[in-house]
């Protein structure tokens, strides 16, 4: 399964069983470093969903080297997912905690983009 980064508008593609699936990249300077969050978009073409599946911090003040991180973190996660060809609601929240392992592992902090700067600390 080969995920892949599109350009204009950062967002990767995955194929599971006929369909091609897409999650959105959103990527924000939050200080020291660049937030990043994965939204489940769908089926490519078919409509957004915007489903969240993860936010967290890379470790990085580049926006092109964060992307290319979540390359990797949705590519790891997929391979642990073992999603049905459906990919139904619940193959999205395995794929989202599967995700969050694997960005945890990477040794990045997950992150909640509607903190405000005193709850994070």
């Amino acid at each position: 399964m080969a995920v892949m980064l599109n350009r204009p508008a950062p967002y990767l593609t995955f194929t599971v069983g006929p369909y091609v699936h897409r999650v959105d990249i959103v990527t924000k300077d939050i200080g020291a470093t660049i937030g990043t969050q994965l939204f489940y978009a769908g089926v490519a073409g078919l409509g957004n969903r915007h489903v969240p599946l993860v936010s967290y911090r890379p470790g990085t003040r580049y926006h092109d080297r964060a992307e290319a991180c979540a390359v990797e973190h949705l590519t790891t996660a997929l391979e642990r997912a073992r999603m049905s060809t459906r990919v139904d609601a619940e193959d999205v929240a395995l794929l989202g905690r599967c995700l969050a392992d694997v960005v945890q592992e990477d040794g990045c902090q997950l992150w909640d983009p509607h903190a405000t700067e005193e709850d994070e600390w």
